[in-house]
């Protein structure tokens, strides 16, 4: 009798020890407990301590915790939940999918608009022959350069940067640049967390531009 109990606890040590690592936690607020299975029971957590696929969070009323991913990225965990930690791998790491593939998409969308602005430059009429004493003369509002956004974007001045994108978007709905700016918006509504319009500016790129190459690597809803 001895002789199997010692065994099976040989067995459940191995498989603790073996089960894949996955995260550690970054940070904490407030009561956050965990556990490395379904099996044991809840204990303290602490900072840099190591997650398991096989493991859950448990939050407390005012509590929180923030997951750093061994393969990039966080997740961050609210109040009052119970949370599986390859339920919540699971999600990060599609989410951080669909970014990667947009992210490349909009980059190459971007130097493509790059060679074209730069194919047509050379046919375009000189700012010269146009001016206020010109007649006919009609003013146009100076329009908004999409890579000013894009700038702030790359340095994430976000809050700087979104109303330019939507200034390039009511400029030319339709353009390659709209197109351009709506994929930008989306990344940066995820990053601040702003779901509501992070859809809004998906279902416009689907409606508007149903051919976009970025149309495959969009969150799935």
């Amino acid at each position: 009798m001895k002789r199997t109990l010692f065994i099976i606890a040989l067995c459940l040590l191995y498989l603790g020890l073996s089960a894949a690592q996955v995260g550690k936690i970054r940070f904490i607020l407030g009561d956050v407990k965990y556990k490395a299975s379904q099996n044991q029971n809840y204990k303290a957590a602490s900072i840099d301590l190591s997650l398991v696929e096989d493991g859950f969070l448990l939050t407390g009323p005012d509590s929180s915790v923030e997951v750093q991913w061994l393969s990039g990225g966080t997740s961050t965990i609210g109040s009052n939940k119970q949370v599986s930690i390859r339920k919540l791998f699971e999600e990060a790491s599609s989410k951080q999918n669909w970014k990667n593939r947009l992210e490349n998409k909009v980059s190459n969308l971007k130097l493509q608009n790059k060679r074209r602005a730069s194919s047509t430059a050379g046919i375009r009429r000189e700012e010269s022959d146009v001016t206020r004493d010109s007649l006919p003369y009609w003013y146009e509002e100076p329009k908004q350069d999409i890579d000013d956004a894009i700038a702030l974007y790359e340095i994430k001045q976000y809050s700087r940067s979104i109303p330019l994108f939507e200034k390039v978007i009511a400029q030319a709905p339709l353009k390659k640049d709209a197109e351009l700016s709506h994929a930008y918006l989306i990344l940066i509504y995820d990053a601040i967390g702003e779901k509501q319009k992070l859809k809004e500016h998906s279902d416009v790129l689907k409606r508007d531009f149903p051919n976009s190459t970025t149309l495959d690597s969009l969150p799935v809803e």
